[in-house]
């Protein structure tokens, strides 16, 4: 009884002791002397002063800051890149005179591609070229046209090489016909996923689906 007393009025004085401190943020600016002989308790150094704890943790917040500057650098660097590669891939969709030209034009975008390995324009002539993909496009397109993230065996075969591992599926469509399948492929597990934006694929899916058929007629 006399131990459960005791901690309730530890916890009790705690509590005081915080607001206390809250509503008096000036407190060590009176009493400085206190400040520098308070010792925190830490796991590598035994304990510490609140000043030494207090720049450490803003050293701490400082790392951090510039580690999140340093991605984000990264991550610009990279979308400017795609963008640029994106802008030439335009380009010469445009310029191309058959599906051959396409292909080349497409292989060339995906070398530029930070962590993109593969890339397959397959064609649908007919529904008989679609049958092999059938399981895909239903499993995987049948929604939304665009499928970012992993496959299982059955959906990858005759897609790409077991070594492909996160893929960017895109359906081209007309007049909600069915034209071709475009695909990327990534040999990380993670670089194609669910959320990724998809502003660069969906423009491109209407890119080929206006040249496509010229392709064909040429």
């Amino acid at each position: 009884m006399t131990d459960s007393l005791t901690k309730d009025k530890d916890l009790l004085a705690a509590h005081v002791v915080y607001d206390y401190l809250q509503d008096h943020p000036e407190f060590f600016q009176q009493y400085p002397q206190l400040l520098a002989s308070l010792r925190l308790p830490h796991q590598q150094r035994g304990s510490v002063s609140l000043v030494e704890r207090q720049l450490e943790l803003q050293r701490e917040k400082i790392q951090a800051l510039e580690d999140d500057i340093t991605r984000l650098m990264s991550v610009a660097r990279q979308n400017e890149q795609i963008f640029l590669a994106f802008n030439q891939l335009q380009a010469q969709l445009h310029r191309a005179t058959s599906l051959q030209d396409a292909e080349t034009s497409l292989q060339q975008f995906t070398a530029a591609m930070p962590y993109v390995h593969e890339c397959r324009l397959l064609r649908f002539s007919d529904e008989q070229s679609r049958s092999p993909f059938q399981l895909l496009l239903s499993r995987r397109l049948n929604q939304h046209g665009i499928y970012l993230g992993r496959l299982n065996k059955e959906e990858q075969q005759g897609l790409f090489a077991p070594h492909i591992h996160s893929v960017a599926l895109i359906l081209v469509s007309s007049q909600q016909q069915p034209l071709a399948l475009l695909a990327f492929g990534s040999e990380q597990d993670d670089h194609f996923q669910p959320s990724m934006d998809k502003l660069f694929i969906s423009h491109l899916a209407s890119i080929l689906a206006q040249l496509l058929p010229g392709y064909d007629a040429a």
